[in-house]
C-alpha cells in the first residue's frame, strides 16, 4: 500500500479551494474533482452564492452548481473549462470503524492541509441547528471552517465521506469530532445529477452584474508565500463586484479604508459601470511575518466611456494594492498608481 505522503503527493492536484461571493459577505471552502469540470463539496459553502470560483493550484475556473441537496450537505457544480488534476474515485462501501483516514482542503482560508484520523464511528447522526444530518461518518481527524466540502479519504485514495461539520455542544466546539457525508450516498447523488443536471441560479443581490458571465480570472504569478492569501481577497472582492454584491466587496477593507470611503452606498456610487474582466498578481513585498504587505496587480477593467479615464471603456491598470493582516483574512487598506495611468486594452 501507498504511505500517505505518496497518496497526497498523487491526489493533491485534484483539491481545489473554493471562493463563494454572497450579497453579504464572502466565504472559502474545499471540493474535489471526480471529472475533468465536475467538482463534488457541501452544499452549504455554496449556499445563496451570487458567484463561484475554484482555485487548482495557481489556476483559477468559474462554477456554477448543477446539483444541490441541502438536507444531506452535498452539491455538485461544474467548471466553465476543463481542469488538469487528479480525479477522485468515490469508495463503494463505508469504511469500518478505525480505519486509519485523512481530510485534505483549506481550513480557515489558508493553504492546503494534510490531517490524519481515524474513523469513530458509522452511522452518526448530528443536529446542526438548522437541520438533522444523518448515515454521518464520524472521525477524530482534524477539520476546521474551511474544510468543508474536502475529500476524507481512506489510505488508497479514494473518498470515504465529504467532510461537512464539526461537532458543537451548547455553542462550545468539542474537541475530535467531525462529520462526513458518506461516498455511496454522494455517489448516489452524482449520479441523479449528472443524469438531470441544470444550474441552479445563482443569487440575486439586487444590483446590476457584470456583462456576460460577471467572472474573471486571476493568475498569481508572485512568489511570495501570502501571494496566494492575497490572491483570495481579491477573487472575492473583484467577484463580489461583477456581481453587485458590493456590501460583500465592502467588507474586505479595512475599517479605516471604509471610513474614507463613507459608507457601502457611497463607495459603490463611484464604481460607475466598471467591472474586472482579469487580474494577475505580478510582485509581493514585506516580510513573510508582517502584518502589512504591498501586492503589485496587473487589472483589466470594462467601463461605459463616460465612466472610463480619458474615456477608455477597457482599462488596463498597474495598481499597487496595500493589504493588511487583521488576524484572520487579508484586507484592502488603500491603493495607489504609482506606474502611472491606466492604458486603453
Amino acid at each position: 500500500m501507498s504511505t500517505w505522503p505518496e497518496v497526497v503527493a498523487q491526489v493533491q492536484p485534484g483539491v481545489g479551494q473554493f471562493y463563494v461571493t454572497r450579497c453579504e459577505a464572502g466565504a472559502t471552502g474545499t471540493g474535489f474533482l471526480i471529472g475533468p469540470d465536475l467538482v463534488v463539496t457541501a452544499a452549504h459553502v455554496v449556499r445563496d452564492a451570487s458567484a463561484i470560483s475554484i482555485a487548482f493550484g495557481r489556476t483559477t475556473v468559474n462554477a456554477t452548481v448543477v446539483g444541490k441537496n441541502d438536507m444531506a450537505d452535498i452539491a455538485l457544480v461544474k467548471t466553465d473549462s476543463p481542469v488538469q488534476g487528479h480525479q477522485f474515485q468515490l469508495r463503494t462501501s463505508e469504511p469500518p470503524v478505525a480505519t486509519d483516514v485523512a481530510a485534505l482542503g483549506f481550513p480557515l482560508g489558508r493553504p492546503f492541509t494534510f490531517t490524519r484520523g481515524t474513523v469513530s464511528a458509522l452511522d452518526a447522526k448530528q443536529d446542526t441547528g438548522s437541520r438533522v444530518l444523518e448515515n454521518l461518518i464520524q472521525t477524530d481527524t482534524a477539520v476546521n471552517h474551511g474544510n468543508s466540502g474536502g475529500p476524507l479519504i481512506t489510505q488508497d485514495g479514494q473518498v470515504a465521506g465529504v467532510v461537512v461539520t464539526i461537532e458543537f455542544d451548547d455553542n462550545m466546539r468539542a474537541e475530535g469530532i467531525a462529520y462526513a457525508v458518506t461516498a455511496p450516498r454522494v455517489a448516489a447523488a452524482v449520479k441523479e445529477w449528472m443524469s438531470r443536471s441544470a444550474p441552479v441560479d445563482f443569487k440575486d443581490c439586487g444590483n446590476a452584474p457584470a456583462p456576460g458571465s460577471g467572472f474573471f480570472p486571476l493568475t498569481v504569478s508572485a512568489n511570495h508565500d501570502q501571494a496566494r492569501n492575497i490572491g483570495q481577497t481579491l477573487i472575492l472582492h473583484g467577484q463580489a463586484i461583477n456581481q453587485g454584491a458590493y456590501a460583500a466587496a465592502f467588507k474586505l477593507f479595512t475599517p479605516e479604508l471604509q471610513a474614507t470611503f463613507g459608507d457601502t452606498a457611497k463607495w459603490s456610487a463611484d464604481l460607475g459601470s466598471s467591472y474586472w474582466t482579469k487580474a494577475e498578481i505580478i510582485n509581493v513585498s514585506g516580510t513573510s511575518s508582517a502584518d502589512d504587505l504591498n501586492a503589485e496587480v496587473i487589472l483589466q477593467t470594462i467601463q461605459d466611456a463616460a465612466h472610463g479615464r480619458n474615456g477608455q471603456t477597457c482599462s488596463n491598470w498597474k495598481i499597487r494594492y496595500s493589504m493588511h493582516w487583521d488576524g484572520a483574512a487579508w484586507l484592502i487598506a488603500g491603493s495607489s498608481l504609482p506606474f502611472g495611468e491606466p492604458t486603453a486594452c
